[in-house]
């Protein structure tokens, strides 16, 4: 099994070095650099790729959210992990939509880093239970102001359901179609009919409401 290359962001040196000293007794997983700040980080990308940057939420020069961003346009095969105390759901919810492919908090345990780090590097996005609760009263809200109202998963069939989790690992018509063995044509009439059963507008809104049911 190939080794997981990591690179690790964050400004304070104790946290850095004690993440670092965690995550490389990691059995698969290799620490390939570390940064103190969100430039020196994307700067370091350059000269090394890796499959996972794990990087604190607020740092100077670029955040969390903008490194996402970053990574998202010049780095897409780089997943991002956000590792933070921010809990705030408009912060969760900007994550997701910068790209982030999991939000763990600080507090995890060493086994929770572990499943995070795997779960990514499989294509599988991962977020803490205590950020699927964040999640879920961002749909509450949503549902209480009259906007994306989501039925149940039940009533999902089991191929809408892989098209959901696809999607919301950002595979595009054309890759869904190869890996479910299906008709590009075939792969949009699914999602139209996703989208209006969900009563959803938006891939954001149907990642939301993936992460929020555990569907991805």
């Amino acid at each position: 099994m190939k080794e997981i290359s990591v690179l690790l962001a964050d400004d304070h040196e104790v946290v850095l070095d004690s993440l670092a000293m965690m995550i490389a007794s990691l059995e698969g997983v290799t620490v390939q650099a570390t940064a103190k700040s969100g430039q020196e980080a994307f700067d370091q990308l350059t000269r090394t790729p890796v499959d996972i940057v794990l990087s604190d939420m607020h740092m100077p020069e670029l955040n969390g959210i903008e490194l996402a961003l970053r990574l998202r346009e010049y780095f897409p095969d780089i997943k991002l992990i956000l590792l933070t105390m921010e809990e705030e759901p408009e912060t969760i919810r900007a994550a997701m939509q910068a790209g982030a492919w999991g939000y763990v908090l600080k507090r995890a345990t060493k086994k929770e880093l572990e499943n995070a780090i795997f779960s990514v590097a499989g294509g599988t996005r991962y977020f803490t239970e205590e950020v699927h609760q964040q999640l879920a009263q961002i749909a509450n809200e949503s549902t209480l102001n009259g906007h994306e109202t989501p039925e149940s998963v039940s009533s999902l069939s089991k191929r809408e359901i892989e098209i959901i989790r696809l999607i919301a690992s950002e595979a595009s018509t054309q890759e869904i179609a190869d890996q479910l063995f299906i008709s590009p044509s075939t792969v949009e009439t699914h999602r139209r009919n996703i989208f209006k059963k969900l009563d959803i507008h938006s891939v954001v809104a149907l990642t939301r409401f993936a992460i929020s049911n555990k569907i991805v």
